[in-house]
């Protein structure tokens, strides 16, 4: 599991990307955003890129849900309803 924090933009999205990329052999990558400020339009791509690439290669791509400004970009985008979200890690992960 990926916990962000901060911001998710162009200044940040190559390191979420290297950190996804050590993360290739997971069958499981959960990114928690909880803790995440901000995202913008570079932060998402890398996380739609991301879930493409795991589908691609049979794997699981999950969101713990964000809040303020970064959930409400993701529903306005309707990443919400493409992406696997939760509201926990919990859940992702075979928890209750």
């Amino acid at each position: 599991m990926l916990e962000l924090f901060g911001e998710l933009d162009v200044a940040s999205s190559p390191v979420l990307e290297e950190e996804l990329a050590r993360a290739s052999e997971a069958q499981l990558v959960v990114i928690d955003l909880r803790a995440l400020e901000f995202i913008d339009s570079t932060g998402l791509g890398v996380l739609v890129r991301a879930h493409q690439q795991a589908q691609e290669q049979g794997r699981g791509f999950a969101l713990v849900r964000g809040l303020g400004q970064v959930e409400r970009l993701l529903v306005l985008t309707g990443l919400a309803d493409q992406l696997p979200v939760a509201e926990t890690a919990k859940e992702l992960l075979g928890g209750s």
